[in-house]
């Protein structure tokens, strides 16, 4: 039996849970000590229950001003949270570390979570990564620029990587071991899962890589049918604050489309006024995937797992992304002609026009068709229990090499 430790560091949503859930099940069904680590824990028992222990990830609160607007690369990202100073920095590892040690980690496997990489780093721990592209970069120095339309001032990647290196280094050599050469060197480690495939991954400009498949779940959530009646079906999923919100409906309505809508927060007035006989509105997920053969279009964020399974389905995609993570995954779909991606910085499209042509063009389907044809083979369950396959070797070595180390 080994010690596996589930860490979620950055970013928001249940997305993370649910990419790092079933691989944690797995392994304990296997008899290995499990933990999660999480940086969200409202609602948490809804989703897990007892079943696996749960800790608060270590996270950073304070907001920092000065720093370069907006964040161009994923240094610029580390700075808000915590690399800025190795002061700052110092608290945060300390935690991680104890966390490991309390726990007796054998490996860790890291959902967005550097520090926790850097922590184990500083232990000696064996450290995998887990999820999109997003949350492991390519191995380039300096760390690409994510805002490819923007010009980039000189020097300013190479010295944002500079800055994030020296933090990391000072506390790596305060614990005696071999400092980076580079902030990318962060994710030399074990094994990186990239669970997505290369058209998904968010840096068009990685290295060649192994892609492990995506991850996403369509089977939870409660049962619905399509609305009766004539009219395409699209399925949103939005939520009630989104600037375009009320514009979406309002174009499902003028379009006179059969629609299954999920709001997470909806008031029961705003919901009143757009739930009918062909409009079913809910604040809590479908199960979609006895939905997606009728389903002509979605609606959403460009969440990973949404987005990589309505491509797995052959549904095309409108994507009115919240932040630059989405936008960059809702801009590589739309390269690839499987639907469109609305830029937030720009002012809203007519949504009306938009869904009609998407709706009358055969291209949007034809091309996530397309992509389906080319993934057809592809199988979660196989990917599950290659990646726990690997995740016990790992374990294995590493104990392995802990006992000879002690001998």
């Amino acid at each position: 039996m080994s010690r596996i430790a589930f860490v979620w560091e950055l970013g928001s949503s249940y997305g993370h849970i649910s990419v790092l859930l079933p691989f944690a099940r797995r392994l304990k069904q296997r008899g290995h000590d499990v933990v999660l680590v999480l940086r969200e824990l409202h609602n948490v028992s809804g989703i897990l229950g007892d079943e696996i222990p749960i800790l608060q990830a270590p996270l950073w609160l304070p907001q920092l001003n000065g720093l370069p607007e907006p964040p161009l690369n994923y240094s610029e990202i580390l700075m808000r949270y915590g690399y800025f100073n190795a002061d700052g920095l110092a608290g945060l590892v300390s935690a991680w570390r104890s966390l490991f040690a309390l726990h007796g980690s054998d490996v860790i496997v890291a959902d967005h979570s550097p520090t926790a990489l850097l922590a184990a780093r500083s232990m000696g721990l064996a450290a995998t990564t887990l999820g999109t592209g997003f949350y492991f970069p390519p191995r380039q120095t300096p760390m690409p620029n994510m805002r490819t339309w923007l010009n980039v001032p000189h020097g300013r990647l190479e010295n944002s990587d500079t800055l994030v290196l020296n933090n990391m280094n000072t506390l790596l050599i305060a614990y005696k071991v071999k400092p980076l050469v580079s902030v990318s060197e962060l994710f030399g480690i074990e094994e990186n899962f990239l669970c997505t495939f290369a058209e998904l991954d968010h840096y068009s400009q990685r290295e060649p890589a192994k892609y492990w498949g995506a991850c996403w779940n369509m089977e939870m959530g409660q049962e619905v049918s399509w609305p009766d009646g004539e009219g395409k079906r699209v399925f949103v999923y939005l939520e009630p604050q989104s600037r375009d919100f009320t514009n979406v409906l309002e174009a499902i309505v003028v379009l006179g489309l059969r629609a299954i809508v999920c709001v997470p927060g909806i008031s029961d007035d705003l919901r009143r006024k757009y739930e009918n006989q062909r409009i079913i509105v809910s604040t809590k997920p479908f199960r979609l995937d006895k939905l997606l053969a009728e389903c002509d279009l979605a609606i959403g964020y460009a969440g990973h797992g949404m987005t990589a399974g309505m491509l797995m389905a052959g549904v095309p995609l409108l994507l009115l992304p919240t932040q630059l993570e989405r936008f960059l995954l809702a801009m590589r779909v739309a390269a690839m002609g499987a639907g469109i991606a609305v830029n937030p910085e720009t002012p809203p499209p007519d949504y009306v026009t938009v869904i009609r042509s998407m709706l009358d063009a055969p291209g949007y389907r034809e091309n996530a068709r397309l992509f389906a044809k080319k993934y057809a083979d592809f199988d979660q369950s196989g990917q599950q229990e290659n990646i726990v396959a690997r995740i016990e070797e790992i374990a294995i070595e590493e104990i392995a090499a802990r006992k000879q180390g002690g001998a």
